[in-house]
């Protein structure tokens, strides 16, 4: 059974998040991040290629774009609902007991950095710090594999690309709302770990779109919304454990027909998306997330 209509995107750059590592506990050296302006020559870290430079600011004229880095400090799957076989509703359990718990565990954490932080040109870098200290606010950063990401800023609403019609009734009333100005990645493809689930999912036309607090100073990230299109083959090969039992993943999102009865706004969940070869079967995702500042620092 497909719900709405076939969403057609395109097949883009992919990227392994892997958390790995301890909490680093030296301080920040992003140079003058916190500081408009600087006077001293220094020297600092490129937050996401390890690569030191030697840089001079003066106290006069405009001051340089400076890094800034954001974790994710909540992420809850808004849809689709994930239900067992007798109809048991264990999406609430997966966003506690995995994803949030993951969060404040810091085993889990995912971050948008911008390198140059200009609100009037923005390009961010997705990707999972190596560590997290989160009484200091510190990331160690993740020399490995990320994703980098074109940044589209909205001024005229919708914000979401996202079709509300592959989404359930009730996940449309539940999910954030971005509104103008607001910030959207370009599509992408990427795996992305799933709090309980077994492996990192592979999803297909991920984007992130989001609020800052503050455009010109911002401090967190608010009304976050990270959406994608998960395949059956991703879902089929992927189990995730929900209160000491484990279920295939794609056996949640493709609920009996007994449970769509009992569940008309939440279910049914299977979508098509239009990939090169024809329709691809599987289930768009769709996250409410937050995120706050942190500093990034070298491993």
């Amino acid at each position: 059974m497909t719900r709405g209509r076939t969403i057609h995107g395109s097949f883009a750059l992919g990227a392994a998040l892997v958390a790995a590592g301890c909490f680093h506990d030296e301080p920040p050296q992003l140079g003058c991040a916190a500081m408009s302006m600087c006077s001293t020559t220094s020297t600092s870290t490129s937050a996401m290629e390890g690569e030191t430079t030697s840089t001079s600011t003066s106290t006069t004229g405009s001051p340089l774009p400076e890094p800034r880095t954001f974790r994710i400090d909540s992420l809850r799957l808004v849809d689709p609902h994930l239900f067992s076989d007798i109809c048991f509703d264990v999406t609430g359990l997966v966003n506690m007991v995995g994803l949030a718990q993951q969060l404040e565990d810091a085993e889990l954490n995912l971050i948008l950095h911008f390198e140059d932080f200009d609100p009037d040109d923005l390009a961010a870098v997705l990707g999972e710090a190596m560590s997290c200290d989160l009484t200091a606010q510190t990331c160690v950063q993740d020399e490995g594999v990320n994703l980098q990401l074109p940044v589209e800023r909205v001024t005229e609403a919708p914000c979401l690309e996202l079709d509300p019609a592959v989404l359930a009734e009730d996940a449309v009333k539940a999910l954030y709302t971005p509104e103008p100005t607001c910030f959207r990645t370009s599509a992408a493809e990427l795996a992305l770990p799933l709090g309980a689930a077994t492996a990192p999912i592979n999803l297909l036309h991920t984007q992130v779109t989001f609020n800052f607090d503050d455009i010109d100073d911002p401090q967190a990230i608010q009304r976050g919304v990270i959406s994608g299109f998960l395949t059956r083959a991703s879902a089929e090969s992927a189990d995730v454990e929900v209160s000491g039992s484990t279920y295939n993943l794609w056996t949640l999102v493709h609920a009996t027909d007994e449970c769509v009865m009992q569940f008309p706004k939440l279910l049914p969940s299977v979508d098509e998306f239009a990939g090169p070869n024809g329709p691809v079967e599987g289930v768009w995702l769709a996250f409410n997330a937050t995120a706050s500042r942190i500093a990034l620092v070298p491993p």
